[in-house]
């Protein structure tokens, strides 16, 4: 629904309404997309230095992170002690590769 005179700053980039020059919102601190406030989750979407993040750079922050987890440690996740643990991120890894895929259809 389009509020008459007010001026669309863009789209939401988590729920895809406009976002108009007078509603709470925020941008993403890497490539400043619009988000309303009240559709983001903090805990989720905010880095360790307080800056909030759109879900596409969240997502690339968060693999990014991971990489370094595991380049880093492998070595002990590969330990015969480690199996199953390894063998859960694996499972994990597999899922969120699914489900990104569904979504991509």
């Amino acid at each position: 629904m389009a509020s008459a005179g007010k001026k669309v700053l863009g789209r939401c980039a988590i729920c895809g309404r406009e976002v108009y020059e007078d509603d709470k919102y925020v941008q993403c601190s890497i490539c400043g997309a619009l988000m309303h406030e009240s559709c983001i989750d903090r805990e989720v979407l905010e880095d360790s230095e307080g800056n909030i993040l759109c879900p596409y750079d969240a997502a690339l922050a968060a693999l990014d992170w991971f990489d370094a987890v595991i380049t880093t440690y492998i070595d002990s996740l590969k330990s015969p002690e480690n199996k199953e643990k390894l063998q859960d991120i694996v499972k994990r890894l597999e899922n969120y590769i699914k489900i990104v895929e569904e979504s991509a259809e």
